[in-house]
């Protein structure tokens, strides 16, 4: 594998991740939350929250958990564009990533790039600290290109939910100043605890996830904010394809 394919299965990693949002509340129709949202049927709060989510402009998701045995750390701002900007941190090292347009940059840390080897010393030269310019559209970033697009990420967790939580409800807490209500499911040694919004639209805050083989905690934010993503300007960035022929 070359080292520009390892950088972007390692980012690929972190899409795949982001699936345990899906133990969140999913399914229904835009409307906003009620004071008395917290006292409704859990199905109906994961209705309600999934529609909240849906109206997003724009959203940023932050993991920070295991995958895959590994610690993994992934944080992404992305809009209805498809473009996106965030980094992610693994095998002890950190990768920045923007996706605009037709292309994807990725600049990894010194660490980042000891811990792809001699191949990643290699390419950390050719770069001399600037972007590495990849096709967005390529076959092999696919996984990473839909964790940047926001409608793609949405389909992706009501795929993977009925609308139902299943769970039970927990007592009203309080998350960086917004009312939420915790719900909390379990799945053999794992316990999953989503807080959905109970001001303002009912969006999924927070998700924790104990126990299992892939423990973590997502966070959910900036949902009324444009993602402003601006592509690295060229004298920045190398672009592989050119360099690959």
């Amino acid at each position: 594998m070359t080292t520009s394919r390892r950088v972007l299965t390692a980012l690929g990693c972190a899409a795949a991740a982001l699936t345990m949002a899906a133990c969140g509340p999913l399914g229904g129709t835009a409307e906003p939350a009620s004071t008395a949202l917290a006292d409704q049927p859990v199905a109906t709060i994961g209705k309600k929250s999934l529609a909240a989510m849906k109206s997003a402009p724009a959203m940023t998701v932050a993991l920070d958990g295991i995958t895959d045995g590994e610690p993994m750390k992934f944080r992404m701002t992305m809009g209805r564009t498809g473009d996106c900007k965030g980094e992610v941190t693994a095998e002890g090292g950190t990768m920045q990533l923007v996706k605009a347009g037709p292309s994807l940059y990725m600049k990894g840390d010194d660490a980042f790039w000891k811990a792809q080897g001699s191949d990643g010393a290699a390419l950390k030269d050719l770069l001399g600290g600037r972007w590495m310019k990849t096709k967005a559209d390529a076959p092999d970033n696919k996984d990473l290109v839909e964790t940047c697009d926001l409608d793609a990420f949405l389909a992706e967790l009501e795929k993977d939910s009925d609308g139902d939580l299943g769970g039970k409800k927990g007592e009203p807490v309080t998350l960086d100043g917004t009312p939420a209500v915790p719900i909390t499911s379990k799945d053999g040694a794992e316990t999953t605890t989503a807080y959905v919004a109970t001001e303002g639209k009912p969006y999924v805050l927070k998700v924790v996830v104990k126990g299992g083989k892939e423990p973590g905690t997502l966070l959910f934010s900036d949902f009324d904010k444009p993602a402003e993503v601006t592509a690295p300007a060229a004298k920045d960035a190398v672009d592989i394809d050119k360099l690959a022929g």
